[in-house]
């Protein structure tokens, strides 16, 4: 997983033909599978939120975030310490579906900062969980 800059090796243990066994070859499989509707929140990122801010591996890049949720069940996620006005959507990476979220921050932030630190929260019908590990974009404009 990116999260954090981390990188992820397969290693990978060739019979003597030089074929690879079947279970690897299925779990690969399976992987090029996710990487063709998840790879953008992999390759070429960053990373992305601090652990207290989200409770999984986050990478980044330009003004999206992504959070890979990795743990079940979930109907919705949370990310704290967001510029809250900032946010433009969030949606399931997979398929593209746009996410219902809301914000909130304290009274006395909302009255007194233009650009206040929240918490975001994001619903995830059923129809967007990945059996392996859902990804959600979320859009964050610059300040």
């Amino acid at each position: 997983m990116a999260g954090r800059g981390g990188n992820l090796l397969l290693n990978v243990s060739p019979m003597g033909d030089g074929r690879l066994p079947p279970e690897q070859a299925e779990r690969l499989e399976e992987i090029a599978g996710w990487m063709s509707t998840n790879g953008e929140s992999i390759i070429g990122t960053k990373p992305g939120l601090e652990a207290w801010q989200f409770y999984g591996p986050s990478t980044r890049r330009g003004e999206t975030v992504y959070l890979h949720l990795l743990m079940r069940p979930y109907e919705t996620m949370t990310v704290r310490g967001v510029p809250i006005r900032r946010v433009k959507s969030a949606r399931a990476l997979s398929t593209g579906e746009a996410l219902a979220f809301t914000t909130r921050c304290s009274i006395i932030d909302g009255a007194v900062s233009r650009d206040p630190m929240g918490e975001l929260t994001i619903e995830l019908p059923e129809r967007v969980i990945d059996p392996y590990a859902t990804v959600v974009a979320v859009e964050i404009a610059d300040g």
